[in-house]
């Protein structure tokens, strides 16, 4: 290679990280310290209650001691330097702290997943997955939350590269690294000790090719020994406190199968595996994802027909963990954030190569008619032009997505809206398992007006009906902060039918509540505006909610409401 095509490499690189940098950094106090992201919320909790080094256990275990800690130490930093105690007290300021953690790895990134793909493939397919991935939604969104998706894509692409470098080269140096990153992923978070596929699958290659099993036994000793004892480290209270542990691993593999009926898994009824992971990629990726799985066929043809191992062992681990995590009942968008970029690297491969196969089948064709040897040569000039425009419609997409942190959050601006056009002591209803309206503003406080949480989710039967008649006749305003509850249970007629038909009168005025604002900020660009209210709630319902506010305007008696709501 050139020594002018390195330096052009180098810059293109460069200037994405750049970019991507500026994509996810960019106003990650996008809620003014609002918090409404709860898994940020048990995470500021967590790093606020311990302290250095007298009180190290989180009590939480959803996530692993790795960031928790991370955290911590920043936040003790921060204080440290800038005598403001609010950076290990206030959330708002730890979930700004873990949130330039999670724009940092996210950024990070681009660099192991450009030198896997190059690795893995060619570097066009690396250049076309380092570009892709910049410009992911899915990558830049988490990227603007306080939570582990952000170390656990790094780590898992860093984890495959070192694996398939233990192919070329299978020493210690390689091991230990694995080691190492799969200590760190499992701290990050439990689950992530599933990324040991990566480098099993390439021991098992060795094993099979070189025949030094004693060799093979010492390296597997030392990646489960040293990975354990980094952990051990950097997750300690995970064996400290085990039984606690174990109860929360219940909890969380009780929720993600569906064993365990919670409100906020419901939306999940009835969705199909893997078809709802498939078809939620699309808002993570953009129209890229349309060529995942001919990426991934054609990935494992190479690899057979080839007998390509390092592109099995690429393979490994994205297959198996889709395969496992599709059938799950939960089916929550960011559990697909660690395959992501092997994703992107499968169907950038598919581009590639499908791009090359037009361009030698369009100078191939001499023998053959004038004319049609013109009009294969037009198709292959439009199929080429189409995958540019795939490809710059995913690019756009990822700068709609950023577009949502350039504005003013909704539930900001609804609150600001309640306190200029809602009369002090006013009885607003807001709905429980949401976040309630209107926000704590500056000199604005919520208690000028009479807030309460309508109770929701509770069984559908006759308590419920005059438990609505009741509050529906005596509230001002009904507030919907998302459409995490309606959004869910308006379709689910069967298990909620009072319910389900509460909204659909609601939504139609024949509740004598009319809709008096709404507020949504959807992702958008140059005008072009994407209504994403089909996609998995969570891709939505943090940072750019849609909120409805309705006014009680015809003043119902509740026997109005036992006829309207009871009539069936």
């Amino acid at each position: 290679m050139s020594l002018l095509k390195i330096k052009t490499e180098f810059t293109f690189i460069v200037l994405l990280l750049f970019a991507g940098g500026f994509l996810r950094f960019y106003n990650l106090n996008w809620d003014s310290g609002h918090y409404f992201h709860p898994d940020e919320r048990n995470i500021a909790s967590t790093v606020s209650r311990i302290h250095f080094f007298d009180n190290l256990d989180p009590q939480f275990f959803a996530y692993g001691g790795l960031t928790i800690y991370l955290y911590r130490v920043s936040g003790d930093l921060l204080v440290k330097f800038t005598h403001n105690p609010a950076w290990v007290s206030d959330w708002g300021q730890i979930n700004q702290l873990g949130r330039f953690f999670s724009a940092l790895f996210s950024t990070l990134t681009i660099i192991p997943l450009y030198l896997l793909a190059k690795k893995s493939f060619n570097k066009e397919t690396a250049l076309l997955s380092a570009l892709v991935f910049t410009f992911a939604a899915g990558s830049i969104q988490t990227a603007h939350f306080d939570t582990t998706e952000g170390i656990l894509a790094l780590l898992a692409v860093s984890l495959a590269l070192f694996s398939i470098d233990f192919l070329g080269k299978p020493g210690i140096k390689n091991i230990v690294w694995a080691a190492g990153i799969l200590g760190l992923s499992a701290a990050a978070k439990t689950t992530a000790a599933s990324y040991i596929i990566f480098p099993l699958t390439a021991f098992l290659f060795f094993i099979l090719s070189k025949k030094k099993f004693l060799q093979a036994g010492f390296f597997l000793l030392i990646l489960f020994i040293l990975g354990a004892v980094v952990f051990t480290i950097l997750s300690p209270y995970t064996f400290l406190s085990w039984d606690k542990f174990l109860e929360s691993m219940r909890y969380e593999s009780g929720v993600a199968t569906g064993s365990l009926a919670v409100p906020y898994t419901l939306q999940f009824d009835h969705t199909i595996p893997y078809l709802f992971q498939l078809q939620n990629l699309l808002w993570q990726i953009g129209p890229l994802a349309l060529f995942i799985i001919p990426g991934i066929l054609l990935t494992i043809w190479e690899g057979v027909r080839k007998r390509d191992l390092k592109l099995i062992v690429l393979l490994s681990f994205p297959l198996v963990y889709f395969a496992y995590v599709g059938t799950w009942h939960t089916k929550f968008i960011r559990y697909m954030m660690p395959v992501i970029p092997f994703f992107i690297i499968f169907a950038s491969f598919f581009l590639y190569r499908f791009a090359q196969a037009l361009h030698h089948s369009a100078h191939q064709v001499h023998q053959l008619p004038h004319l049609l040897v013109y009009f294969l040569r037009v198709i292959s000039s439009t199929w080429k032009v189409m995958i540019v425009v795939l490809i710059t419609l995913s690019i756009l997409w990822g700068l709609a997505i950023f577009s949502i942190y350039t504005r003013e959050q909704t539930r900001i601006s609804a609150s600001l809206w309640i306190y200029s056009h809602i009369r002090e002591g006013s009885i607003i209803y807001n709905e429980h398992w949401d976040d309630g309206l209107p926000l704590p503003l500056k000199n604005l406080d919520p208690n000028l007006y009479q807030t309460e949480s309508l109770t929701i989710y509770d069984a559908d039967n006759g308590e419920k009906l005059d438990y609505y008649a009741q509050k529906l006749s005596s509230g001002d305003y009904i507030i919907l902060g998302s459409r995490r509850l309606y959004g869910t249970l308006i379709n689910l007629s069967e298990k909620y039918p009072l319910t389900s038909k509460y909204y659909q009168l609601l939504f139609s005025g024949q509740l004598g509540y009319q809709k008096v604002a709404e507020f949504s900020s959807y992702p958008s660009l140059l005008g072009w505006e994407v209504n994403d209210d089909l996609s998995e709630e969570t891709f939505q319902v943090y940072d750019h909610p849609k909120v409805i506010i309705f006014k009680n305007t015809s003043r119902l008696t509740a026997d109005d409401y036992l006829q309207i709501l009871g009539n069936d």
